[in-house]
C-alpha cells in the first residue's frame, strides 16, 4: 500500500507543480488590464474577451504566451480602430517580443517604459495619432530588428 500512496503523492505534486507553472505573473495580468483601460473606445469589440476575471489571459484575443503560458511574448492588435492610450505598464510585459499594435488611433506619447522590453524584436506603432519624442530609453532595445 505504501508503494501506491507514495505514486499518488508524487503525481499530485507533479500535477500542482504544473498548474503553478501555467499562469502569467500578478505583473503582466496587471499590465495588459491596464492597456485595457488606457483604451477608451474599441469600435469592433476586439478587447471584448479581455474579461478581468478570466484567470488565462494567453486566450485573449491578440494574446501569444510562451508553451508553458507563464509570460505573455506577443501582443499583436493591429488595424482594429482602438482609440486610447499606451499604458506605460505595458513595460512590465518582460518576456515581449513583438508589440503589434499598427494602424489604430492610439494618442498621446510613447511611454518610456516601453524601452524597458530587453527582449522586444518587433515594435509596430505606425499607423496612429502619437506624438512627441521617441524616448531616449528606445536606445536601450538592442534586440529590435523591425520598428
Amino acid at each position: 500500500m505504501k508503494p501506491r500512496t507514495s505514486l499518488c503523492f508524487l503525481s499530485l505534486i507533479y500535477t500542482l507543480s504544473f498548474v503553478a507553472s501555467d499562469t502569467l505573473p500578478s505583473n503582466e495580468v496587471w499590465a495588459l488590464r491596464s492597456f485595457k483601460e488606457a483604451v477608451y473606445e474599441d469600435l469592433y469589440q476586439v478587447l471584448s474577451d479581455w474579461d478581468t476575471v478570466e484567470a488565462d489571459p494567453c486566450n485573449w484575443f491578440g494574446v501569444t504566451c510562451t508553451m508553458v503560458r507563464d509570460h505573455v511574448i506577443k501582443l499583436n492588435i493591429s488595424a482594429s480602430s482602438l482609440k486610447g492610450f499606451l499604458a506605460p505598464e505595458l513595460g512590465q510585459l518582460t518576456h515581449l517580443q513583438e508589440l503589434i499594435l499598427h494602424g489604430n488611433n492610439l494618442i498621446g506619447t510613447i511611454p518610456r517604459e516601453l524601452g524597458d522590453l530587453k527582449y522586444l524584436r518587433v515594435l509596430d506603432l505606425g499607423m496612429n495619432q502619437l506624438t512627441g519624442p521617441i524616448p531616449p530609453e528606445f536606445g536601450n532595445l538592442t534586440q529590435v530588428v523591425k520598428m
